[in-house]
């Protein structure tokens, strides 16, 4: 414990500046960049993994919590632009695996789990799970992440002439439990019953699944209206920001860097499709183009969300777009993995 102490010490002054700086992801982010630098230069440090589980788990019933009793009846309403929804998925990341297992020449695994256009904790946790190169993995999602809410949202307001978007969680209640005790017991029970029910029906990277799946059925059925406490929220993502910092200890910069310009390219390539979309599809589904590159780039649920809001856009459209592009992502590719895995081996 002193070491994961010492190293959640670390990873904080990351989270920290990103905080100060109103990056997205903050604490994760930035503990993730300076760990990967500590890591980098040798230094020996451990996070706990009984308590990273514990932590993403969190992240988990966070995640569930996204869902409302309103998630399905817009679902009807949206049938064409969650199509093109899947669709772009679908060709995102048959697209992009080609790009990492040829042009970055990455093994099947790794390729797999890198091209999914979102679930960076599952995407990991899972391909990693499954005998890919989790660093990879994590930095591959984390550059794409980085790229997409750095970006987009700048080109936006000074595109459209939009004023500033502040994203800042500042003002957010970090405890915020005063009125909703019921709610909250509830979320402890879904999130304690998650985690071991998971992992008794063997769910992928089921300290995450499980616990998002409990608080996803308890905010549909609407028997609870809150979400895990920000404190929480932003340790949970320090400690796995810390962790997967971690993971590069032994790992040379020149590898990074290579790994870096891969996700340059792949997150273009899906930022371009996303756009390409956009535009043949606008007047079939009835959106804006502005609106369709908005719900289908992979990535920045909360930052895409308020350039809508800035722009005059339906905000729960692109908001219910990501999160059904994310829930799919982490509760369908582990499914349909094995599949593939299964026509490898067979061509070996």
């Amino acid at each position: 414990m002193v070491k994961s102490l010492k190293s959640l010490f670390i990873g904080a002054i990351g989270g920290a500046l990103f905080f100060w700086a109103n990056l997205p992801l903050a604490w994760m982010m930035g503990a993730m960049c300076i760990t990967t630098i500590v890591a980098l230069k040798g230094v020996d440090l451990h996070v706990n993994g009984t308590l990273r589980k514990i932590m993403t788990a969190i992240l988990g019933l966070m995640l569930g919590t996204s869902f409302s009793p309103e998630t399905l009846g817009h679902l009807s309403a949206w049938t064409s632009s969650l199509t093109l929804l899947a669709v772009n998925v679908i060709v995102c990341m048959s697209l992009v695996y080609w790009y990492f297992r040829y042009i970055g020449k990455f093994d099947r695994v790794t390729a797999f789990f890198s091209s999914a256009p979102g679930g960076f904790n599952v995407m990991y946790e899972i391909g990693e799970e499954k005998g890919g190169d989790g660093r990879s993995i994590a930095l591959i999602h984390a550059t794409r992440i980085l790229l997409l809410v750095m970006t987009v949202p700048l080109f936006f307001r000074y595109a459209t002439d939009i004023g500033s978007t502040n994203g800042s969680t500042n003002s957010i209640e970090l405890f915020g439990i005063a009125g909703h005790a019921t709610g909250y017991i509830l979320m402890v029970v879904a999130g304690i019953s998650g985690y071991f029910l998971g992992g008794l029906l063997k769910l992928p990277a089921h300290h995450l699944l499980g616990p998002m799946l409990f608080s996803g059925i308890l905010s549909i059925t609407g028997l609870i209206d809150v979400m895990p406490p920000m404190i929480l929220i932003y340790l949970a993502q320090l400690v796995i920001g810390t962790a997967i910092g971690l993971r590069f200890l032994g790992t040379t910069l020149t590898e990074i860097r290579k790994i870096i310009m891969l996700s340059i390219g792949s997150t273009t390539l899906m930022i371009g499709l996303a756009t390409f979309f956009a535009l043949v599809s606008s007047d079939y589904t009835h959106v804006s183009v502005a609106g369709l590159v908005l719900a289908l780039s992979p990535g920045g649920l909360a930052e895409m969300s308020l350039v809508a809001l800035a722009l005059g856009i339906d905000v729960a459209f692109v908001s219910i777009m990501h999160v059904v592009r994310i829930a799919a992502i982490i509760t369908i590719i582990p499914v349909i993995y094995p599949a593939f895995e299964k026509r490898w081996k067979n061509r070996a």
